[in-house]
């Protein structure tokens, strides 16, 4: 079984949806897939009606986020809905010695 994480760090929306049909494909497939998003992706699935909805619709496991930056981007309340805020630094070392392989978006 393959283990990933997927870190979602554009805030193009097209690669953000590219991301979640790979993440949501790979789970289905019995994949182990993690999903954080991290800088300017946050403020965008914050703002983006049609992500944010299929965040909470599609996904049965809340994605991270990283609450740094939520915090310093005043986003926390809005993205604390559709995420779990953690420290995203420690998140993807602690995924990478798990021995998820991190693709970045």
């Amino acid at each position: 079984m393959a283990k990933v994480i997927v870190i979602v760090i554009s805030k193009e929306p097209e690669k953000i949806n590219l991301a979640l049909n790979f993440v949501e494909r790979q789970q289905q497939a019995g994949q182990d897939m993690r999903l954080l998003f991290f800088g300017q992706s946050e403020i965008e699935i914050t703002t983006n009606n049609k992500i944010n909805n299929r965040l909470l619709t599609e996904f049965k496991e809340k994605p991270k986020a990283c609450s740094f930056i939520a915090k310093n981007s005043e986003i926390e309340e809005q993205l604390s809905k559709i995420t779990d805020l953690i420290p995203a630094g420690r998140y993807i070392t602690k995924s990478i010695e798990e021995g998820y392989i991190p693709l970045t978006i």
